[in-house]
């Protein structure tokens, strides 16, 4: 039984030459022209279609909205999407990740159908659940830049969530754990699955993120393949992946691998705890650790330094170290009441490393 594919573009002359072309492989898919998306939502009403080809600026309902709706719908469905504003090289990167296609007009028709043989054949692709399943990142990504719309794309992978905020075809904004800009943006594009959602018209309380988003998208997929290849190759695991900088990353990964230390701990001064590692959330209080080093000062009054530089928890056979690092704040814990100079020196060496200070 033919395959269905559904074409929607408000030029008549360009749809009337696509079903006339392409209805040569009726044997292999049979093809559904409309010129609007009020049409073509009720089309898909009363049927299904395996892949559909559609520009992104359409009158009345966009093509972004017009392809959320299909994809609540079906999820399976492929997209095409023509467009004037694409670029050749982000183009082929998406190919090879997402589960969208894109073509730039204006485009020979051959080229077209190559794209729709290639959709019919190509096997469903993993990606984020949410209002459309079966996307990557940067398919929502450029979707939102090629539609030059103001939105907010929020992603929660776990129990993180991140937020992606757009304007007149760019990124302005992102904000996930205690980063926002361009690390909060690549850190959100190192997630390999989660879930999403739209915020139509929200944005972004400042502007963080200058650069242009094809550049971004081509850096942050860059980083998100190293990041996977280290996974493969063992040199990281999956929780060395948190919200938070390079420079925390590499300290909590050093603080992890010394053989004293039972537990790290990553926590911002609003208490949102962005790292993890051992059992140290079992053994103790995060919650009431944090408070306390953030209001000693005030309890101390003049007795205390200000600001605190290290806070020290001693209770039997555990020991609990607390740093400020950053803008965060670090816990280390220990199952032993006392620890040698050499392993003191060592810690606060290695804090003392990546303590860059963010201006």
């Amino acid at each position: 039984m033919p395959k269905q594919v559904l074409i929607v573009d408000d030029e008549e002359t360009l749809t009337w030459s696509l079903e006339k072309t392409l209805s040569r492989d009726r044997e292999i898919y049979q093809v559904v022209v409309t010129n609007d998306g009020e049409t073509a939502l009720s089309i898909i009403d009363k049927q299904s279609f395996d892949v559909i080809v559609l520009d992104i600026r359409l009158p009345g309902i966009n093509g972004l909205d017009l392809l959320v709706k299909i994809k609540q719908q079906s999820p399976s469905t492929k997209a095409i999407i023509m467009t004037a504003y694409g670029s050749s090289a982000i183009r082929a990167k998406a190919m090879a990740m997402g589960s969208l296609f894109y073509i730039e007009k204006p485009f020979e028709i051959e080229d077209l159908r190559g794209l729709i043989l290639k959709a019919l054949r190509q096997e469903e692709n993993k990606g984020f659940k949410g209002s459309m399943t079966g996307l990557q990142l940067p398919d929502l990504i450029q979707m939102n830049c090629l539609s030059q719309i103001t939105t907010a794309l929020y992603v929660k992978k776990d129990q993180i969530q991140g937020v992606i905020y757009f304007e007149d075809g760019q990124i302005t904004h992102a904000k996930v754990g205690g980063l926002e800009g361009e690390d909060a943006l690549f850190t959100i594009l190192s997630w390999s699955s989660g879930s999403f959602k739209f915020v139509g018209g929200e944005k972004a309380p400042h502007r963080s993120i200058t650069a242009n988003w094809e550049y971004l998208l081509v850096e942050g997929m860059r980083k998100a393949d190293e990041l996977q290849l280290g996974l493969e190759r063992g040199e990281i695991d999956d929780e060395e992946i948190p919200p938070i900088d390079d420079q925390t990353r590499m300290l909590a990964k050093n603080m992890s691998s010394l053989d004293v230390c039972k537990g790290v701990a990553i926590i911002t001064p609003e208490g949102e705890e962005l790292y993890r590692k051992g059992p140290i959330s079992k053994d103790i209080n995060l919650h009431f650790i944090t408070q306390f080093f953030l209001n000693i000062s005030e309890h101390l009054g003049g007795f205390a330094p200000s600001p605190i530089q290290k806070v020290s928890f001693i209770d039997q056979e555990k020991l609990i170290l607390v740093y400020p690092f950053r803008i965060y704040i670090l816990i280390l814990f220990f199952n032993r009441s006392v620890l040698s100079q050499e392993t003191i020196s060592t810690i606060e060496r290695i804090i003392s490393r990546y303590q860059i200070e963010i201006i």
